[in-house]
Formats: structure tokens, sequence, C-alpha cells
């Protein structure tokens, strides 16, 4: 556009004819007469009375060639193309600029749709994460449970005959099995020691209108124990739902859980004292006891109340992140305080007593001899002895009055 406006200017200087004679007549008082000639213009002047006396000089002519004319017709079409062109480049700058509002208007509609987009991928992501681990822990507990039972069935005629043969004063004869003596009924294992059963291994206990059994430790720090969790071998998996670990399970000459419901029974009905007896893969033992030790019923999610610690294991359970006055927690039931995710699911599935996520995990994942590269708070963690990523070979809680 700027290189035609040049070549318009040029035209425009360079039309008008160069060789033109002037040959005005000035004659006072008198009109001159239309001089038209072939090939000249018609000029009319009129020149004022007495300024001249000395006569007409001939009259004034601009002489035009052909080709003069033909130039200045060019030149104004030349004109009105420049016009005609700046009007179309007004009309195109306009056009451009409506064009890109438009594009700048859908590329932020688009941007906000993207964003908008990754927010709700983000949400589905979060929202799969936590169905997978969820599903994860349920099926785990579905294939476990098989093995479970069959292990149980396994062992179920040697805790019998165990159970006859050293816990209860009874004889043989054919095949058929005679108590002497009634074994004494208790409510816990403290009293069964009083009574005179002073061999460790699997009783029955009164807890309301109900006999359970327990495993009885009658030989530790001076007896009586009722052992309400214990871990040996990882034969037993702890990643279980709500309703398992209120109602218990495991095999009570191995590893188990009494019961939410059962510990909450037993420590209501006395003043209880906590043990916690660890081992690692090394053998060695570290041990801590707590004073005061009872958990609350199911309508207050089996809250736990423990204080009193002394020992050589270091406090994991009243020091700093404590356990005391939280409420119990599964997979599938998330009553930690902690804001960010559920304690249970991310730290080994584990059922317990979390508040923000704590620094014992005693019903962990069973993760066997890996040394100090297990991994990180998924185990059978103890941290003031063994740190986060050491899993204990051995742990049981076991409660006296």
């Amino acid at each position: 556009m700027a290189s035609v406006l040049l070549l318009a200017a040029f035209l425009l200087c360079s039309s008008f004819p160069v060789g033109a004679q002037d040959t005005r007549t000035y004659c006072p008082g008198s009109c001159l007469r239309e001089h038209v000639d072939k090939g000249c213009c018609a000029y009319t002047y009129v020149v004022p009375p007495g300024s001249r006396t000395g006569g007409c000089s001939p009259p004034v002519q601009f002489a035009e060639t052909k080709e003069e004319t033909g130039l200045m017709k060019n030149m104004d079409r030349l004109l009105s193309l420049v016009e005609t062109l700046l009007s179309q480049q007004s009309n195109l700058t306009q056009e451009l600029q409506d064009e890109k509002t438009g594009h700048q208007a859908q590329i932020d509609s688009l941007a906000n749709e993207l964003s908008e987009e990754r927010a709700r991928s983000a949400q589905l992501e979060r929202n799969l994460t936590q169905a997978w681990l969820l599903q994860e822990a349920q099926l785990s507990v579905e294939r476990d449970k098989n093995r479970e039972l069959a292990l149980n069935l396994t062992q179920a005629l040697t805790q019998l005959d165990n159970m006859t043969s050293t816990k209860c004063p009874c004889e043989r004869q054919g095949g058929n099995i005679y108590p002497t003596q009634p074994v004494p009924t208790a409510s816990d294992c403290a009293e069964l020691y009083a009574a005179g059963q002073t061999t460790s291994g699997v009783y029955n206990i009164r807890l309301g209108s109900s006999d359970v059994q327990t495993y009885c430790d009658m030989d530790t720090a001076g007896g009586g124990w009722t052992v309400i969790q214990r871990r040996q071998d990882g034969s037993v998996p702890f990643n279980r739902t709500w309703e398992e670990y209120k109602h218990g399970f495991g095999n009570k000459s191995g590893e188990y859980w009494l019961g939410n419901e059962n510990i909450h029974l037993l420590t209501s009905q006395k003043n209880y004292t906590l043990r916690v007896d660890l081992e690692d893969w090394d053998g060695e033992t570290r041990y801590a006891t707590y004073d005061i030790f009872r958990v609350s019923g199911e309508s207050d999610q089996y809250r736990l109340h423990i204080s009193g610690y002394s020992g050589d294991a270091g406090d994991s359970m009243t020091g700093s992140a404590s356990n005391n006055g939280h409420r119990f927690s599964t997979v599938d039931r998330d009553n930690d305080v902690y804001s960010h995710a559920s304690c249970s699911q991310h730290r080994g599935q584990a059922g317990w007593w979390f508040g923000h996520c704590s620094y014992s995990y005693l019903n962990g994942r069973y993760l066997g001899n890996c040394g100090n590269s297990c991994s990180y708070r998924q185990g059978v963690v103890w941290y003031h002895w063994r740190g986060w990523r050491y899993s204990l070979k051995s742990v049981s809680m076991k409660i006296r009055p």
C-alpha cells in the first residue's frame, strides 16, 4: 500500500506540462475572450481598468499535449484506485481485528475448558486410587480367608487336644475325655493364674454372658496376662474390615486379634495395665508397659485410653503423635484426625488407633526379614526402637489388672 501511494505522488508531481507558454494579455477594462484551440485549455481573465496602460499583451495560453492529457486521466484513475485500496485496507484491517478478537475469545474459552478438564481428571484419578486401595484391601482379605480357614482346620484337633490334656484336669478313657475336676470360671487370665492355672496356653474366659477363648501368658513378668494381640509368623493377615476387628479373627494358638468388643468388655470390668513385647530379627527383645489401658464401646468407635509408660522399647503410643484419646480405624472406616488421607489405607492397611498416623503400627503388614529397607511405614512398626523401615519379627499385646 505504501508503494502505491508513492507511485501516485510521483505521477501527480510529474503530470503538469513542463513546456506551457505564458501568453497572458492584460487589457485594462476588458474581458478576454475564451481562447480555445485544438490541444489548448480555455481560460477567461478579467483585467481591472487602469492596471495596464501600455497596451495588451498576447493572451495567456497553457498548452497541453495529447500525452499530458492522457497522463491526467491516468492520474485521476490512479487516485480513484488509491482511494479504493485505502478503503479496502481499512475494511480488511477491521475484519482482521474482528477475527483476532473472535479467536482470542475462543482461545480463552478453550483454556478454561482445559483447566476444568484437568481438575476433573485429577479428581477422578484421586477417586480411582482410593477405590483401588479399598478394593485391593477387600480382595486381599477374601484371598486370605480361605488360607486362614484351612490353617484353622488343620490346627483345630491339635488345639483341642492341648486344651484338654494340659489346661483341663481331665483323663482319657477309650478315646473319650472325662473331666476329673471343673476348670474354674474366670473373667481374665489373672484369675485363672490365681486359681492355679499356671501353664501358658489357650483358655476360656467369661465376658458378659459368653465364653471367649484367649491365650494366657502365664510366664512373662509374673504371669496372668490376657493376650489381646499376637504376631509371630505372618500366617494371619491383619488388613481386615471394621466388623472383623470388632469380633476378632485369627488362631488363638498363633496369630490373632481378640476383637474390639471383647477388649472393651475386658477393660471395662477392671483397671488394666498393658504390656507390649517386641522382638526383632536378631533375637533382641524390648518391652513397653502402660499403667492405664482401656477401650471404649462401639458407640465411641472403640476409643483408646492409655497412659503411664515405662520400659526399654521407647514410648511409641503416648509420646509425640500419641494414640491416646483416638478412635479405632480400619481400611473401610476412617476415624483418624489426619485430613489428607486415611492412615489405615496408607500405613500397612492396619486396624489401629490412629491420630495423625502415629508412631506404632503393630497390626501393619508382616513384611518378614527385610532389615532396615522395608517399605516405609508399612510393616509391624515400633518407631522408637527400630524406626519406620524395620518390620519386627514378633509382637504381642497383653493386659493384666
